[in-house]
Parts: structure tokens; sequence; C-alpha cells
């Protein structure tokens, strides 16, 4: 259970660490916030900081006693992730809602059967979906993620660091990215030009074992069936469309989304005799929720297809 009082505990120290390093040394709020991780990760404070060490060093005492929970480490970074994108006039598209996450974790349970997942994110921002995914699931393993954005690669680096997830964000391109162990691949398009989402979907059929699933939220304009079919022809070499589930529209700014599910191709890959197409209603309704999770339910529990 979450103790909303330690994400608030928590956010406090990376607010206070970020806004004295500006303060001090012009640091921005972003800047301030991984060193703060890197504090207490190591539970101490460089001499390279001596003139606010003493203050550091009280507030690094005010949450060193303290167990966290990786939820409670999650939330606090990204409210401090979303103070500093407003300090620097960053749109937060880097941030995929957690409740996303929640619900990519459902589908991952339900799609799989094997344990000790691999779960790779190739646009992993500041590791939000991923990490959200992770922290929710006893099937995960193993997160790997991938952004060319210096800013998202030093903000998803520092919290898996911190969430202890190892050193499994890297600096580069995602097209030039290799890799062939992934079970799951999950990722936010939000923003991304369409013929790059289709490019990155190619390339990484080459990074997840067959039969795997790549999820991904999309913007409903770019996944539109016209532009499914245009594209297919390169997409049918290596993935099946296995569902499409569209997404409440308060959600994101009222911006219409929808989570696509690909399968990899493979010898074993049963194609399933019904498409999974689902309306999700807003989150908070908890009786149309229900309804509509039995429907998925019902989908998976009476439909063959194959699973890891």
């Amino acid at each position: 259970m979450i103790n909303q009082k330690n994400v608030e505990i928590l956010f406090d120290y990376f607010d206070t660490s970020a806004i004295l390093f500006y303060k001090k040394y012009k640091k921005t709020y972003l800047e301030g916030l991984v060193i703060a991780c890197e504090n207490l990760m190591a539970n101490s404070i460089e001499d390279k900081y001596k003139e606010i060490k003493q203050d550091l060093n009280n507030i690094l005492k005010s949450v060193s006693s303290i167990e966290f929970q990786k939820e409670e480490i999650r939330k606090a970074f990204q409210f401090a992730c979303l103070r500093g994108f407003k300090h620097k006039n960053i749109t937060n598209q880097m941030i995929t809602p957690e409740t996303i996450g929640i619900f990519v974790n459902y589908l991952i349970a339900r799609l799989y059967d094997k344990q000790d997942l691999i779960l790779l994110d190739p646009l992993v921002g500041t590791g939000n979906l991923i990490t959200s995914i992770a922290n929710n699931s006893n099937q995960i393993k193993e997160i790997i993620g991938i952004d060319n954005n210096l800013t998202a690669y030093q903000l998803s680096s520092a919290l898996f660091d911190i969430l202890n997830y190892g050193e499994h964000v890297f600096f580069q391109d995602t097209l030039t990215f290799e890799y062939n162990s992934s079970d799951v691949i999950v990722t936010d398009f939000s923003g991304v030009e369409e013929d790059v989402i289709y490019n990155i979907i190619e390339h990484y059929n080459k990074s997840i074992k067959s039969g795997g699933f790549l999820i991904g939220l999309f913007d409903c304009e770019v996944v539109e069936p016209e532009k499914l079919v245009k594209q297919s022809v390169n997409l049918n070499k290596y993935w099946k469309l296995f569902g499409m589930i569209n997404l409440p529209k308060n959600i994101l700014k009222n911006k219409g989304k929808c989570i696509v599910i690909f399968q990899r191709e493979g010898k074993v890959v049963i194609q399933p005799s019904k498409f999974l197409l689902v309306d999700l209603p807003e989150f908070d309704k908890e009786e149309e929720m229900k309804h509509v999770i039995n429907q998925i339910n019902n989908w998976f529990d009476n439909t063959e297809f194959y699973k890891i």
C-alpha cells in the first residue's frame, strides 16, 4: 500500500535539492533532480558542492531513514519531473500517465504465461511508463530503455538507478539499437511522426522473440484503418495486428489515444479468430470499467492465441 505521506516527503527532498542547486550553481531544476537522486543513492554529498553541503545533508537526513516503496519513489520523481518541465517550458509528453502503465501491466498478465520477462521501451522518455509497469508486475525480470534525448536519458537513468533496475538505459537513436532477447516491447508513440513510428515497429521485429507482443500508445489518427492498411505491406512480414483499445479522451487532455497490440510473427503463432477491439470508459467510472474489463477477460478466456 502506497503511503502518500512518503511520496510528499520524497518529493520535498527532490524539490528542495533541485532549488538549492539552481540558486547556488545555476543548474536547471532537472539537472538538480538527477544529482539529488545520486546523493540519495550514495547517502552522501560530494565535496564539490561544499557551499551547500550542510543544507543538502540536512534534507538528505530527512529521507535517508525511510524505506520507500518503488511506487512511492516513481510518483515523487515524476511529480518533480513535471515541475522541472514547467520550469523549462518543456511539454510533459515525455511522461506517460501512470494509469496507462497499470492497464498495460494488466494486458501483459493476460498476454503472457511466462515469468521473468524482459521488457523493452524504445522511446523511454522519463521512464514513467516502463517503471510503472515493472513496479506493479510479478512477471518482469529486467527492463531496458532507449532514448536519444539527453534530458530524457538522464532522467530515466536516474530513475532506473534509484529503483534498482540497473544501468539499462541507452543514449542513442532507437533505430540503431540492436537486441534480440526481449519478450515484450512497450512504448508511447505520442507526438512521433507517422513514418518514424512504423520504421521503429519494423526495426524492432529483430529485438523480440517470436510470439512476443509490442504494445504501443498511439495518437488515434496515426492508426486509422487506411493508414494501417498502407503500412501493412511492410508490417505483415513481421507482425500480426492483434488488438486495439480506445482510451477515454479525458485521460490525455481530450486527445484521441489508443493502445494498439501487435504480435511478432512465427511458425507457432496463431492468428486469433476475433480481433480484440474495446472502447475503455473513463477510469474513475468503476462500474463501467468493471464491465469492460469483464468483456476483455471473456475475450481472452475464449480466444485461442499463442502465449510465450
